[in-house]
């Protein structure tokens, strides 16, 4: 499954990841404007954190359905095509569980502050949310690693030219 840019679902994904970074570096600037000019944002790294796991989210999930994560290919490159797809599919297979068990670490964690009314300190920011949209990332994550490796050919991820 190849990620299609400007496609419904994905170009709405991609346009808030997109302007949740912008926003993220906006709130930095104002922020650091605002202290040299006598007038801190407060909240600012609260704002900033929000944004950034929305943002990071979202790539996260664009870069595994694109195949696009950082990777080395300086021997699978070498390796015959059924060997490159051997390889590609234990990957997905790592991929999976390496986020099966973030979210279970994670949601794991979601389940101890439940009921705990967790906030952020200034601006009294629920972190609940955040947590889940994490949870739930990493689990979608993990899906797509699982639909690549019981993909009918395995598609190894592309050469990269240095």
């Amino acid at each position: 499954m190849a990620l299609e840019p400007g496609k419904g679902l994905t170009a709405a994904a991609l346009t808030v990841g997109g302007l949740a970074l912008l926003g993220a570096g906006a709130v930095d600037l104002a922020s650091v404007a605002g202290r040299h000019l006598g007038r801190p944002l407060i909240g600012a790294i609260e704002i900033v954190q929000v944004l950034v796991v929305i943002a990071a989210s979202i790539s996260l999930l664009a870069a595994t359905l694109a195949r696009t994560h950082a990777a080395v290919h300086v021997l699978t490159e070498r390796a015959p095509m059924p060997v490159q797809r051997a390889l590609a599919r234990f990957g997905a297979w790592l991929g999976a569980a390496f986020f099966l068990l973030l979210f279970a670490g994670s949601a794991w964690l979601v389940a101890d502050v439940w009921g705990a009314d967790e906030r952020s300190e200034l601006l009294g920011l629920p972190l609940v949310p955040l947590r889940i949209l994490w949870c739930l990332t990493a689990l979608a994550t993990a899906v797509f690693f699982v639909r690549q490796a019981l993909a009918r050919e395995p598609v190894p991820p592309p050469a990269h030219d240095a």
